[in-house]
């Protein structure tokens, strides 16, 4: 939710072939892995400025219909807000990328020049890095977020009121800024001369680099630790402790279609709403762990090996990048194929439909309303409440 740019603390551009720097031909374990995977890349290369384009334009526009229906005054929840503070960080991230991707792919060839590296373009890349980065982070810590709200209210059967889950959402956003704070200080523009040209370069990062800074070392570890293995760990642990939840409350549910009792078979229907809430949000934190593990893994792997970073990471940053933006992308999707809420506003609202309570009938409102109320549904996500329900959780 993510953002993504699995190069922008690690090697100050995006992508090792949009940079016109060939790796070198360096001996040593992965030699034999880089002569593989430099084809692969050299491939990719030349489709990846099209598809992410696609991609984001795709991701743009459902990002937007994600923010418009989850603000809704029905469906405004604490897991809904996380999930539009999470569509946010996705918006401002493509939004930045498509400016970035037409000129250093599609515009542009492989061969640095003066005009592909002009000094706007190269201050441009400058800030799509390090807003892309931040929110890249942002969403990771929102989906922890996430997580550990869904594990507590399954818990308790409580959680944190509207007003307060928007307060934490905006200091994760503040949080992620403050750790990449030495990123920032450490970003620069320099002049080069390459064969008669003036070209501007970022400043070399602490990976690849023979004598990195201090600072930009700072950066880096805070990046991988703080923003990629210490989240990738708390979702993982709180993933595997929703999944006991879910099983939990599986058997719960036997047990109940066991029994001949009326209102326990209301009760497991109740349950079973809460199971779909619940399977959604893990679907959404799993896409997360496919899209962070692997960078996390490589990143780490870079620290200490300047030859793997070289010959193989580097190769990988655009392929890892296109991962990100599917990720940033794909939450509208699971939205529609698994929340019924989520797809009647979207039909109101999209087809200019007759409002909530003429359209939905009066009937399947009261049983919104009644749900919600009876079984503290303002800790799921994407459903709708009412005004009773929003008049109470301000009051949680």
């Amino acid at each position: 939710m993510a953002g993504l740019m699995a190069a922008n603390v690690t090697a100050g551009n995006n992508g090792s072939m949009a940079t016109g720097d060939k790796c070198p031909e360096e001996s040593g374990p992965f030699s034999s892995i880089n002569r593989h995977l430099e084809a692969y890349a050299m491939w990719y290369w030349g489709i990846h400025g099209y598809l992410s384009v696609v991609i984001c334009v795709f991701g743009i526009t459902t990002n937007v219909l994600n923010i418009v229906i989850l603000t809704r005054g029905a469906m405004r929840t604490p897991i809904n807000c996380i999930l539009t503070a999470i569509a946010i960080c996705c918006l401002i991230t493509m939004s930045s990328y498509i400016p970035f991707a037409l000129h250093f792919y599609i515009k542009s060839t492989l061969v640095p020049t003066s005009t592909k590296y002009s000094y706007g373009w190269t201050v441009y890349m400058a800030v799509h890095s390090n807003i892309s980065v931040t929110t890249h982070v942002s969403s990771l810590w929102l989906a922890v977020f996430m997580a550990i709200m869904r594990y507590v209210y399954l818990q308790t059967k409580k959680c944190c009121n509207l007003q307060a889950t928007c307060i934490i959402s905006a200091m994760i956003g503040a949080g992620a800024s403050l750790l990449m704070l030495p990123n920032y200080l450490m970003t620069g523009v320099r002049e080069v001369q390459l064969e008669n040209m003036t070209l501007y370069k970022l400043n070399e990062p602490a990976i690849g680099s023979t004598n990195p800074s201090r600072l930009a070392l700072t950066a880096f570890w805070l990046y991988a630790i703080g923003g990629k293995l210490i989240p990738c760990t708390l979702i993982s642990v709180f993933i595997g402790l929703l999944l006991k939840k879910l099983h939990e409350s599986a058997a719960r549910r036997k047990r109940l279609f066991a029994s001949a009792n009326k209102s326990k078979k209301s009760q497991c229907g109740r349950t079973t709403r809460h199971q779909c809430t619940t399977t959604m949000l893990l679907v959404i934190i799993v896409m997360y762990i496919l899209t962070e593990v692997p960078q996390t893994f490589l990143i780490i792997m870079s620290a200490f090996s300047k030859q793997f970073f070289m010959n193989v990471y580097m190769l990988l940053a655009d392929t890892m990048d296109m991962i990100a933006l599917i990720n940033n992308a794909m939450n509208f999707v699971l939205y529609c194929a698994m929340s019924q809420q989520f797809r009647e506003h979207l039909v109101v609202r999209v087809c200019n439909g007759p409002p909530q309570s003429t359209r939905f009938g009066k009937k399947t409102y009261q049983s919104v309303d009644h749900s919600c109320n009876n079984t503290h549904t303002h800790g799921d996500g994407l459903c709708a409440t009412t005004a009773t329900t929003e008049k109470s959780i301000s009051h949680v």
